[in-house]
């Protein structure tokens, strides 16, 4: 309907929205990050170093990047909804099979595959708030989606870890493929596949979406212009300098936190990753500062929150080390909100190709997630956690630099 301005606060289809996207973010980011938590175990399963474990989350999370650019012209031609809808389910039914593979480079293989079916959410998300929830409160709605995702991330890591734990006093000790860590997997994707079940549900039918057929020459001229923005590309740089931040630094935490002299158990590791609902409302609290003030003058006060957890990680005392990741995780949720919100309200009056910037935006978030996910394991072996550190703060302090620069751009009506 042309008329339509999208559903208001405190409608019924809202909140169903809100929910359906909650339990998508659930199912993406347990999929996608369901090895995390559990890294130092393919690392003695498979006799590989901890950067060669870490492949198993940026495998994942570069399937997803390449399938982005393949998911949003599929979504502009059948509705964002179908597309989340089989996105999931089929993700989920791959990440069973991900379970069963015996060999490193296979499974490796079937992570990327998984990442790339899984593209569907990430890529359309942002657009679908846009076109379906009223301009008033689709910041805040975004900052809701932020959350569920933050708890999948949850979900997904403690969900493994647990099993590990679970199955080890119970005395499991691995039948042929299915290791304690694959079970773990299998946990995971039965968790994925309820989730995406909610989202069939949950998730009414578009209002606003309107249907585009591009021949390749339309689509390469969107994506095209998706970097014609300046304001854009500095938004694309910060989503993947904070997402890659800190991925990498939970990549490396339960190699640091198993070792003297802290020795912890992976059960109570995973524990740890109890933060992150804690961290997740910092996405809630900038929406809201940002639809009360503005994103530019709110975005430069993320990157310097994450910074002072990196500051707070680098003491030895573990207290001091969970404090520290969870104001790293307050600053990089802060830092998406905004960015995300941002990059689909800029895009629609700069470049006019909202759906293409927030697969861009995407794109550049999941391929910080890839290249510094492996960056940081591989500081962790030169350097150990100072590595990790210097290399964390090196990164945070370009997105402060760019915060800056977005704080002094002129709005556009």
């Amino acid at each position: 309907m042309s008329d339509f301005e999208g559903h208001r606060r405190g409608d019924p289809l809202t909140r169903r929205i809100e929910i359906g996207l909650l339990m998508a973010g659930l199912a993406t980011f347990t999929l996608l990050y369901s090895t995390q938590a559990i890294l130092p175990y393919f690392s003695r399963d498979y006799g590989i170093t901890p950067s060669a474990a870490a492949l198993s989350v940026s495998a994942a999370t570069a399937g997803l990047g390449i399938g982005l650019i393949v998911a949003v012209p599929v979504s502009e031609r059948i509705g964002r909804v179908r597309l989340i809808r089989a996105s999931l389910t089929a993700a989920a039914l791959v990440a069973f099979a991900v379970a069963f593979v015996p060999s490193w480079p296979l499974f490796l293989a079937a992570r990327f595959v998984m990442g790339f079916v899984l593209a569907g959410l990430p890529a359309t998300a942002a657009v679908y708030l846009k076109e379906e929830i009223h301009r008033d409160y689709a910041t805040a709605a975004t900052g809701a989606y932020i959350f569920g995702t933050t708890l999948g991330g949850l979900l997904g890591r403690v969900a493994s870890a647990l099993t590990i734990q679970l199955a080890e006093s119970w005395g499991y000790a691995g039948t042929g493929v299915l290791s304690v860590s694959h079970l773990a997997m299998v946990v995971a994707a039965l968790i994925g596949l309820v989730c995406a079940a909610a989202c069939w549900v949950l998730l009414p039918e578009s209002r606003g979406f309107v249907p585009q057929r591009d021949d390749l020459g339309q689509l390469l001229r969107k994506f095209g212009r998706a970097f014609r923005d300046p304001v854009l590309l500095c938004l694309y740089l910060i989503g993947g300098l904070g997402m890659g931040t800190f991925v990498g630094s939970f990549n490396v935490l339960g190699f640091r936190l198993e070792a003297a002299p802290y020795l912890l158990s992976v059960g109570v590791i995973g524990l740890i990753y109890f933060v992150y609902p804690v961290a997740g409302t910092g996405s809630v609290i900038a929406g809201r500062l940002a639809g009360r003030f503005s994103l530019r003058s709110v975005m430069p006060y993320a990157p310097l929150v994450a910074l002072a957890g990196i500051a707070v990680m680098a003491l030895p005392q573990l207290a001091w080390i969970v404090v520290g990741i969870a104001v790293l995780s307050v600053g990089f949720f802060m830092m998406h909100a905004l960015a995300s919100a941002w990059v689909a309200q800029r895009a629609s009056v700069s470049v006019g190709v909202p759906a293409q910037a927030m697969s861009m935006y995407m794109l550049f978030y999941y391929a910080g997630s890839s290249v510094n996910g492996n960056l940081a394991p591989l500081a962790w072996e030169l350097d150990g956690w100072r590595g990790v550190s210097l290399l964390s703060g090196a990164l945070m302090a370009v997105a402060f630099a760019l915060s800056l620069v977005l704080a002094r751009s002129r709005p556009l009506r």
